[in-house]
C-alpha cells in the first residue's frame, strides 16, 4: 500500500518519532502557513540535492498540498533506489478536512508571492511615475519587470522570488 489515508497516516506516525521520516514537499512559504506537526519540510525541487536527509533504513512518509507533488517526489526517491516510501493520500488539504493536528510558523509574515506581487507594482508604478516627471528613460524599470513576470509566466522561475526568499526577514529562525 503506497498511499496512506489521512487517519491511516496519523495512525502510522503516532508513537513512532525517530522512526519514520515524514518529509512534506511544499514550499517553505507554504509549509509556515501550516503543516502536519510531525514533519519537516524539503521542498521538491531541493529533493535532489539533499537526498542524504532521507534513510535507506527507514520508511519514508511524504505530503504535499492535495498529492501531486508527493507523487512526483516519491517517483524521483524510488529512481535513487530507496524503497519503503509511502504519501498521505490527499495530502495537507485532506489532513486538514478530516480535522487532523496541524501547526503553523509562529513568524509567518507575507508570503514570498504576496512580497513578489508587493515589490513588482511598487517597480511599476515607481517607474511609470518617474518616466512621466523626471525622465522620460525611467519606462525601462516598468518594462523589465514586465519581461521578468512574463519570464516567470512562462519557464515558473521567478528570479525576484528567488532574491526575496534570500533578504534576511524570509530566513528561518
Amino acid at each position: 500500500m503506497s498511499k496512506l489515508s489521512s487517519h491511516q497516516a496519523n495512525e502510522y506516525i503516532t508513537g513512532r518519532e525517530g522512526e519514520i521520516c515524514f518529509v512534506d514537499v511544499r514550499s517553505q512559504d507554504e509549509f509556515k502557513s501550516g503543516y502536519i506537526p510531525q514533519s519537516k519540510c524539503i521542498p521538491l525541487p531541493e529533493i535532489s540535492k539533499r537526498l542524504d536527509e532521507f534513510p535507506k533504513d527507514r520508511p519514508i512518509l511524504l505530503s504535499c498540498q492535495s498529492g501531486m507533488r508527493s507523487a512526483k517526489a516519491r517517483q524521483l526517491l524510488e529512481s535513487h533506489g530507496f524503497k519503503d516510501i509511502y504519501e498521505v493520500d490527499g495530502g495537507f488539504s485532506a489532513w486538514k478536512r478530516a480535522g487532523l493536528p496541524t501547526s503553523r510558523s509562529k513568524k509567518s509574515g507575507l508570503s514570498i508571492q504576496r512580497q513578489v506581487f508587493l515589490t513588482a507594482g511598487t517597480l511599476i508604478l515607481s517607474g511609470t511615475l518617474l518616466s512621466h516627471f523626471v525622465n522620460p528613460s525611467w519606462w525601462l524599470l516598468p518594462f523589465f519587470v514586465g519581461v521578468g513576470l512574463t519570464f516567470n509566466g512562462l519557464t515558473g522561475f521567478c528570479g525576484m522570488a528567488k532574491l526575496l526568499e534570500a533578504m534576511p526577514w524570509n530566513k528561518a529562525h
